[in-house]
């Protein structure tokens, strides 16, 4: 708070003097505090490549940043942004960032892999098609009826590896092209996974 002199005046040959008091503003911008973004846990097939991060894996404090994620295990480029993992096997990873003010920021990220088996599942993931993907949370599976009464059960999860929805078969039924509703009403990554009595067919739904 300062103090100063506002008013200077001659009446009838007498000085009066008059006092006041001021507020000066002070504008400061300060950058918002630096936070990193790893992504949601997520849930992909074995050996089925994911990318990490989020859009964007860095936000706030003084820009330039630099990532490093680890354990660098199964990714293209640890000091990447965004990288690329291909795993077979469940795997947590920590990004962390700095700024070019050294300030640092942490966030993580678990990868779940499901059982996708061998050659084979790879196949059937190629006949087995959901249309339309992008939907509305409303699909069609195709091309159950190619695989000969070996559906068990089909189940819906989200990028946590919980069960939204379970459509349970009975052993031996020829399962025809149907459509299904997931009742899901929050856009986002989704899977179906697809249970046979010798092997697990996942594919990503996205719902938006």
């Amino acid at each position: 708070m300062r103090k100063f002199i506002i008013v200077l005046a001659m009446a009838n040959g007498i000085a009066s003097m008059c006092y006041g008091q001021g507020f000066i503003r002070m504008n400061i911008n300060q950058p918002a505090p630096l936070a990193a973004f790893a992504g949601s846990d997520t849930l992909v097939c074995s050996n089925h490549p994911v990318i990490l991060g989020g859009s964007p894996s860095a936000t706030g404090g003084n820009h330039s940043y630099v990532y490093l994620w680890s354990p660098a295990d199964g990714l293209n480029d640890p000091t990447s942004s965004n990288p690329t993992a291909t795993l077979s096997e469940t795997k947590s990873y920590v990004l962390s960032v700095t700024d070019n003010q050294g300030c640092q920021a942490t966030s993580s990220i678990t990868v779940h892999i499901d059982a996708c088996l061998g050659t084979n599942s790879q196949n059937l993931n190629q006949v087995i098609s959901v249309f339309p993907n992008p939907s509305n949370g409303i699909v069609k599976i195709l091309g159950l009826n190619t695989l000969q009464g070996q559906v068990q059960n089909i189940e819906v999860l989200n990028h946590l590896g919980q069960i939204l929805l379970t459509k349970t078969l009975r052993s031996g039924d020829i399962v025809s092209d149907f459509e299904l509703d997931t009742n899901i009403k929050e856009p986002g990554i989704y899977f179906l996974k697809i249970t046979l009595s010798n092997r697990v067919i996942s594919k990503r739904l996205i719902v938006r």
